[in-house]
């Protein structure tokens, strides 16, 4: 006798549900990924239940009566392994979709891969917001039953006469059925489909619906799509978890499904790694990590780059293979200033190989032209050391106080530095280009906000030029002052492709008083446009400040000055909240990224140079030679006189910001410095013993 179940589940408590998450997902997220599932498509036949249970049935046309926005809980008779997991019940959805897990899909849910609902996973025939039919006596149904023998037997959930959309009329109605399958052993999934027709009617009914596996989240899928320009049977794999197919019940394309067409789905038996990174870029060589994936394949990992986009397929020879731990150095074979992109997979065997991870990206430095040579000095207690880098003709010098970040002290050949009392290391750097220089909005408007928005809100711009983004100011809340947290900052492309990312130590102030930090990112770009900067995630602290639209100069509707643009090298174009590659620009808002700095450097890695305080100074040759060495007259006109000059090697001349003017190799003891500008000079003395000395002068 068929059984009748007219059953809405509650949601359970949130904190059981969140221990369920955990266990649940801790189990699931370390085993497999529905998007390493293989799918074939097929033309068969459409077999109807003959039996079996039924969940309800329609006894009206609308609400609840026609079967709308209700789940039902089935236990089945063997398990069944879903993403790795056993399952011995699941969660029919009246929305055309079935989920795992004892967490269930809220009853509303229609849109079952893309929601971020805290099932274990779902596979979708129909995901969207349904009914039954009940016209001239048709009432549509769910039955589900198991068919077969063991360990053959299948488990079917059927939806019967349904409508392809929500529809409460009863004058134009179309109706069609579609089933989920389960098999036993194989563990493979089928949704099979039984062409429609009109009962009522021939007004065309279109719409979209999601089809596919969804994993313990969204952003693990495996799905369909097709346009309205293609046939609903000539569907490719979705590129978003909210990818749909489109149909039309009386237009083709894209048409509904065929009679007996069949989706299928078939467990990986090895499963790709995830999470590619790429870092320690170079311009000739990079870092390629991941993680490992649920299955350690015993014949290690592969890893493919190109300069080109288009993905590997299964008979791609790799660049590495046999890699058996989770990194893998490029150590030769790539360009300066190059984009390139990289997948891995894994290889299980000879021959059972999983797929290419998603495609990550990296873009090459640029080569920057080295310093050659580098003196330091040797200074008594409370001294000024003036500190020396050789580069060739035309290449700069930079001085930092810290090998990473740190403060620009100084630029030129030469850097003197303050009195000192102890030894100090200061970094140099040679680097071609100009920069930094200022874009985008100089600082928050008045009454600023912070929001919760991620992955999408940012500023969208193109680059005209090669150039670096050196650093942002960011204005990070919290709700008490001093909280720290951490904030990723990426850069995607139009088709989001993660081109550049940095996480970044972050102290909050608040809404009220916000306080400003510079961050760091020296991301480097080529020509291109649609780029997306965003926070992409953080933790610890409330947000980022931003301007919202309801402080845009001139009120609702107006602007806030986009767009932004610097020196033919960059234009910020608008503020998004929306995916790429659609971006919808929007004027009214500014996403959190003021004051940016942008140069055309080319910058070498940083070269210490140290600066030594002598607590023994009196013992020093330096300072046997600053009793003999004198310079006069000072302030001078045309000629500097000089003492003991046979003991200098030779004499460097730089301006007071560390500029070298001139260098005097073998010097007698007169000085012509007449070509010299008015103003203080620094005469750095390299001394024959190896030591140095410096003296200001005055040009009159």
């Amino acid at each position: 006798m068929m059984k009748f179940y007219n059953f809405l589940q509650k949601q359970s408590n949130f904190k059981i549900r969140y221990l369920t998450l955990i266990l649940f997902c801790v189990s699931i997220i370390t085993k497999a990924q529905v998007s390493a599932y293989t799918f074939a498509q097929s033309q068969g036949t459409y077999t109807p239940l003959t039996g079996g249970t039924v969940l309800a049935t329609a006894t009206g046309v609308s609400g609840s009566a026609s079967l709308d926005s209700a789940v039902y809980p089935v236990n089945i008779p063997f398990n069944f392994m879903f993403n790795n997991v056993n399952y011995s019940s699941l969660n029919v959805s009246t929305n055309g979709y079935i989920t795992f897990g004892t967490t269930a899909a809220a009853t509303g849910t229609s849109s079952p891969i893309s929601s971020n609902n805290l099932y274990d996973g779902a596979v979708s025939a129909w995901g969207r917001d349904l009914n039954a039919v009940f016209v001239n006596g048709v009432a549509g149904n769910i039955t589900w039953d198991v068919v077969g023998t063991a360990p053959n037997r299948e488990i079917v959930i059927q939806w019967t006469d349904f409508k392809p959309v929500y529809n409460s009329a009863a004058t134009n109605v179309y109706t069609f059925s579609f089933q989920i399958r389960l098999r036993e052993t194989t563990n493979t999934i089928a949704t099979v489909y039984k062409q429609g027709s009109f009962l009522v009617g021939s007004t065309a009914v279109s719409s979209t619906a999601q089809i596919g596996l969804r994993g313990t989240s969204a952003f693990d899928f495996n799905n369909r799509t097709n346009t309205t320009s293609v046939l609903f049977g000539s569907s490719e794999a979705g590129t978003a978890n909210n990818s749909s197919q489109a149909f039309n019940t009386s237009a083709s394309p894209p048409g509904m499904p065929m009679d007996g067409l069949t989706y299928e789905w078939t467990p990986a038996t090895c499963y790709p790694p995830s999470n590619v990174i790429v870092n320690n870029i170079t311009p000739t060589t990079a870092n390629v990590t991941w993680t490992a994936s649920v299955i350690l394949p015993a014949n290690g990992y592969e890893v493919y780059y190109s300069d080109s986009s288009t993905p590997p397929t299964a008979t791609t020879t790799p660049n590495y293979t046999g890699v058996m731990g989770t990194s893998q150095f490029i150590s030769s074979g790539l360009q300066p200033l190059t984009r390139y992109y990289v997948w891995v997979r894994s290889a299980c065997t000879g021959t059972d190989k999983s797929i290419w991870t998603l495609m990550s990206s990296f873009f090459t430095t640029c080569q920057p032209t080295s310093i050659t040579s580098t003196t330091g000095a040797t200074v008594c207690p409370g001294g000024m050391a003036t500190l020396s880098a050789d580069t060739p003709t035309g290449v700069n010098v930079n001085w930092y106080d810290s090998q990473l970040g740190g403060n620009l002290v100084g630029t030129g050949n030469s850097y003197t530095t303050p009195s000192l009392t102890s030894t100090t290391t200061y970094y140099a750097t040679s680097f071609t280009g100009e920069g930094p220089f200022s874009v985008g909005k100089t600082t928050y408007t008045t009454n600023p906000t912070s929001g919760t928005g991620v992955t999408n809100y940012g500023l969208v711009f193109d680059v005209i030029e090669r150039c670096v983004l050196e650093n942002v100011t960011i204005y990070p809340t919290a709700a008490n002052a001093g909280t720290q947290g951490t904030v990723t900052i990426d850069v995607i492309d139009g088709n989001n492709n993660v081109l550049q990312s940095k996480t970044l130590i972050v102290t909050a102030g608040t809404t009220d008083v916000p306080v400003a930090q510079v961050v760091d990112l020296y991301f480097t770009f080529t020509a291109g446009t649609n780029y997306k900067i965003r926070m992409s995630s953080y933790t610890g602290i409330n947000g980022l400040l931003f301007d919202p639209a309801a402080n845009t100069p001139g009120g609702i509707g107006g602007s806030y000055a986009f767009p932004y643009s610097l020196n033919n090298l960059m234009t910020i174009k608008s503020s998004t909240l929306t995916s790429a590659p659609t971006n919808t620009p929007r004027y009214d808002l500014y996403y959190y990224f003021y004051d940016w700095k942008v140069s055309t450097k080319c910058e070498s890695a940083r070269q210490p140079v140290v600066a030594t305080v002598d607590v023994n100074c009196l013992a020093t040759s330096e300072t046997k030679a600053k009793d003999n060495i004198k310079v006069y007259p000072n302030p001078f006109s045309d000629i500097v006189n000089i003492t003991q000059v046979e003991l200098v090697k030779s004499i460097k001349v730089s301006d007071v910001s560390g500029k070298l003017v001139k260098t005097i190799n073998n010097p007698t003891s007169t000085l012509r410095l007449g070509d010299l500008s008015q103003g203080m000079y620094i005469l750095l003395f390299d001394m024959k013993d190896g030591s140095k000395l410096s003296h200001k002068i005055i040009k009159k």
